[in-house]
């Protein structure tokens, strides 16, 4: 198990390693995430990863171009493009 960390709340939640953000919200939706298209176009998922940032899976192509193109620096990343690898702390 890793733990996501969420500065917003304080809360530690526990998620099996290689689960994507989005499946760890569909069966925790305590976990303070936003969704939009998930498809890494909209930017709604747009997360703030404090610490961790080489605990969470590779960027994909789409969510670089999106991230690129809404000006957002590179501690940012797609909720909806993510899979946890490890320990994670993110800030919403």
């Amino acid at each position: 198990m890793a733990t996501l960390y969420c500065l917003k709340q304080d809360k530690n939640h526990f998620i099996k390693v290689g689960t994507e953000l989005l499946r760890a919200y569909q069966i925790d939706p305590t976990i303070p995430l936003k969704f939009g298209c998930c498809e890494g176009k909209c930017g709604v998922c747009v997360i703030k990863v404090v610490k961790g940032e080489e605990n969470l899976s590779k960027r994909t192509r789409q969510e670089n171009e999106t991230l690129e193109i809404k000006n957002f620096d590179p501690t940012y990343r797609l909720a909806c493009q993510c899979a946890i690898l490890g320990d994670v702390t993110i800030d919403v």
